[in-house]
């Protein structure tokens, strides 16, 4: 019963992934599109539009908030790694999953913050200049995004609790380690030498 749950999270979080990257995708190739177009009427027609800006600018924030998320679960953030790569495994279990813990904790923090903060815009109804969008529909990428971060810390603070080696050691040292030893059964087996 457990392993159909088990694989039932697993496939949650690849259509939540599925889903994430298709919006953020969609966003940033919209967001190009309307730059060029931008680019087009300002120095081809000769005529500028004062809209273009602001749409580019919030389907660009938009994809790249989303990708926060996408880059953590992946591994892709920009890492540290000089005085955790010298701990033993125990102690990067325990360092790993404090650190997604408060990255976790400050990702959720910030999402409840920023909940305040649309509500606030809301209440004033404000809007963009240009477009006259309500800006708390601008800003609605803040709980959303740093809500999904916070749950891709959390995913990492429990691999890192379990003993993951792939969120622990690098899926590159796991990958070179899983070679070396493939390469010596086969030099055990006779094969490839």
């Amino acid at each position: 019963m457990q392993s159909t749950k088990g694989v039932e999270k697993v496939k949650i979080l690849k259509k939540l992934d599925i889903l994430e990257g298709g919006v953020a995708g969609v966003l940033f190739v919209g967001g190009v599109a309307v730059s060029i177009y931008g680019v087009f009427t300002r120095y081809v027609l000769n005529s500028p539009q004062a809209w273009i800006t602001e749409i580019f600018e919030f389907m660009l924030v938009w994809s790249i908030f989303l990708g926060f998320g996408m880059a953590l679960k992946d591994n892709r953030h920009i890492q540290v790694e000089l005085l955790f790569d010298k701990l033993s495994f125990k102690f990067k279990r325990v360092v790993g999953c404090i650190s997604n813990l408060i990255g976790a904790g400050f990702a959720l923090f910030l999402a409840y913050s920023s909940v305040e903060l649309i509500t606030l815009t809301k209440v004033q109804a404000t809007k963009t200049i240009d477009v006259g969008l309500p800006m708390w529909m601008t800003l609605l990428v803040l709980p959303i995004s740093m809500f999904l971060l916070g749950i891709y810390f959390l995913f990492k603070s429990y691999k890192a609790a379990k003993g993951d080696k792939k969120e622990l050691t690098g899926e590159l040292e796991v990958l070179a380690r899983e070679m070396k030893e493939l390469s010596e059964e086969n030099k055990k087996k006779g094969v490839g030498a």
